[in-house]
């Protein structure tokens, strides 16, 4: 696929209104002021910044610890350029985001990010995340390390066939990446479905009549 393609792919008007527009109605959703640094002392942003490097070291073990588990050597380093172009964007975005008190923890409100992880029965939005803001409008999602590693290995798998080309929109390629993950673990979800019906109908799971002498 050309450049332009990808291009037109990822930049075009939406396809799913419906969809674009929850994605308008959770991007108006009010933001957290607790991250604010203007209210941070200048030793508490240090503090911050250390930790939130320390949790990219370990989320990178993580990841490239699934990566060798799960890929085969030919398609590691194709996995890795893409989860880290990901990974790397929505980070820099303040997309997702650690916890400063819990290394197993990460926040995101990304909204393609959390349709997922609801797909998946990933995350709690029920509870407060921080207790000086609780998150009364459910614009973030609290996810553990291991939700978001799964997130991860399912997105993988699609960025094998949509991979990412220099130029084109970060943002639309991720969008889409993770839309068609979604999609893919919903076309899953019916064709099992369906097999459950068909061996739950199936002439040797039915009843069979008496033969009238």
């Amino acid at each position: 696929m050309s450049l332009f393609e990808l291009f037109n792919r990822f930049s075009s008007q939406p396809i799913n209104p419906e969809l674009e527009a929850a994605r308008n109605q959770h991007e108006a959703l009010p933001k957290t002021d607790f991250c604010n640094n203007s209210r941070l002392s200048p030793l508490k942003i240090l503090r911050d910044s250390l930790k939130t490097r320390a949790f990219g070291f370990k989320l990178g073990q993580v990841l490239n610890a699934a990566i060798q588990e799960h890929y085969p050597l030919e398609e590691q380093q194709q996995v890795r350029e893409s989860l880290v172009n990901a990974v790397s964007y929505l980070g820099e975005k303040a997309r997702i985001f650690p916890d400063m008190d819990d290394s197993n923890i990460l926040y995101t409100d990304y909204f393609d990010l959390i349709e997922l992880a609801r797909d998946m029965g990933f995350g709690d939005e029920s509870l407060p995340h921080w207790p000086e803001e609780p998150n009364i409008h459910k614009r973030y999602l609290e996810l553990t390390v291991a939700e978001f590693t799964q997130m991860l290995l399912g997105f993988s798998e699609e960025a094998l066939l949509e991979e990412y080309q220099f130029g084109a929109s970060q943002d639309g390629w991720i969008r889409y990446v993770l839309r068609e993950t979604l999609k893919s673990r919903k076309r899953i979800a019916r064709a099992e479905r369906k097999r459950e019906e068909s061996l739950f109908f199936s002439p040797s799971t039915l009843p069979r009549l008496k033969e009238t002498p």
